[in-house]
């Protein structure tokens, strides 16, 4: 029998046995899935780019429509041309636009997408992808994130999906973590980077609650004014009717979408409440008025949660994260990097059984869609749901050494 002094082995086994598990299942399903997206690319390499489908898949994916609709606000400005109507035989930002293929983004998405539409397709894209990639380690490094978690963030599933479609996961999801790190520490900052978040505000339907209930007049104060100011630059620079366009065609097709059976369109990456419920054959009715009523229980939560010593900053954060995806009406896949950052940094702070659920999680950012394409269904609010309570048991718990 060992000594009071030394270990059991047998109790050390089982701990050593789920750190080799975990360790196998991310090596294994995250070089599988790193390979699939690096086929893609190199498709989309190989891909003429004088040749855009308007189908979400060549030649850069949806970083194609986002050039596209920079290229024209800027044509529309003076002193540059539009885009060949040969390669875009589509007018996305038309009224008249297919709801499948008009452009769906706020006024603010179309003044981020100027300056990179003035560079050939190609050569912006990588441009911006490099430049995202820079500006989210810049931002997570500056909310004093370690570099084992912002790593994992950065390269997580949901970012490299992100990266394959030219979308701005990357950049928004970086802009929210950090600002909800330094709501309290930086608050001009981190209300700048909240206001920043109007070019996609589904993936922040969480922050107003807390940041209100931190009850910071500078935080607040300085959103607000951000988001003010982006507005009146857009109708400075794209006009009113982008405005227009925006809110009587747009957000009706948004809606469209989402309403359409899933024999006519599957989003395989999506992952909020209402598209797990219309994979399940529930009605348009039943699950608007499910995702509404889960989106305030999130708010709801968020607020509880951001009570002054109720969690750590960095649980906090994970949590907050979480529930934004559960909240948030509309989204995809690449809108789970902010997701992916908050299950890193728990990670570091977990148990042995902890980390292999969280390993799972992280995961899931990418493989909900592998799991969509075999099962027909979208399940990742359930992995959203099991994150938030990951975030809430570890609500105490101190950084890893």
């Amino acid at each position: 029998m060992p000594s009071a002094t030394q270990p059991d082995e047998s109790k050390l086994a089982k701990p050593r046995i789920l750190l080799i598990l975990t360790t196998a299942l991310l090596i294994v399903f995250y070089t599988v899935f790193a390979a699939s997206n690096v086929n893609v690319m190199l498709s989309m390499r190989a891909t003429q780019p004088t040749i855009t489908m308007l189908n979400h898949e060549l030649p850069q994916s949806d970083y194609a429509r986002f050039w596209y609709v920079g290229r024209r606000l800027l044509s529309r400005v003076g002193g540059v041309a539009p885009p060949n109507p040969g390669v875009f035989p589509l007018d996305i930002l038309s009224p008249t636009a297919p709801a499948l293929k008009a452009w769906l983004y706020p006024p603010p998405t179309g003044l981020l997408a100027m300056p990179f539409a003035v560079l050939p397709l190609a050569l912006s894209f990588w441009v911006w992808r490099i430049l995202s990639l820079a500006l989210g380690l810049w931002l997570l490094r500056r909310a004093e994130l370690g570099w084992a978690v912002v790593l994992a963030g950065l390269a997580s599933p949901a970012a490299l999906h992100d990266v394959t479609g030219g979308q701005n996961g990357t950049l928004t999801g970086a802009m929210l973590v950090a600002s909800l790190l330094l709501a309290e520490r930086q608050q001009r900052f981190a209300g700048t980077l909240a206001g920043l978040l109007c070019i996609k505000p589904q993936i922040a339907l969480t922050v107003p609650a807390a940041f209100l209930r931190t009850r910071f007049l500078c935080l607040l104060g300085t959103a607000a004014s951000v988001v003010l100011s982006v507005v009146l630059l857009c109708l400075f620079v794209e006009g009113r009717r982008a405005w227009v366009q925006y809110f009587t065609v747009a957000q009706p097709d948004s809606t469209a979408i989402v309403g359409l059976p899933f024999t006519v369109f599957f989003p395989v990456a999506g992952i909020t409440v209402l598209s797990m419920l219309r994979s399940m054959h529930c009605g348009v009715g039943l699950a608007w008025l499910c995702q509404i009523f889960v989106s305030l229980l999130s708010v709801g939560l968020v607020w509880l949660a951001w009570r002054r010593g109720t969690m750590q900053e960095v649980p906090r954060m994970a949590f907050t994260c979480c529930l934004g995806v559960l909240a948030m009406p509309y989204g995809f896949s690449y809108d789970l990097v902010a997701f992916s950052i908050g299950i890193a940094a728990l990670f570091f702070r977990a148990g042995q059984w902890e980390r292999l659920v969280l390993g799972l999680l992280w995961l899931m950012g990418g493989y909900t869609i592998t799991l969509a394409n075999y099962t027909g269904l979208l399940l990742f609010p359930l992995w959203a749901a099991c994150g938030a309570v990951m975030a809430w048991r570890l609500r105490a718990s101190p950084a890893a050494q």
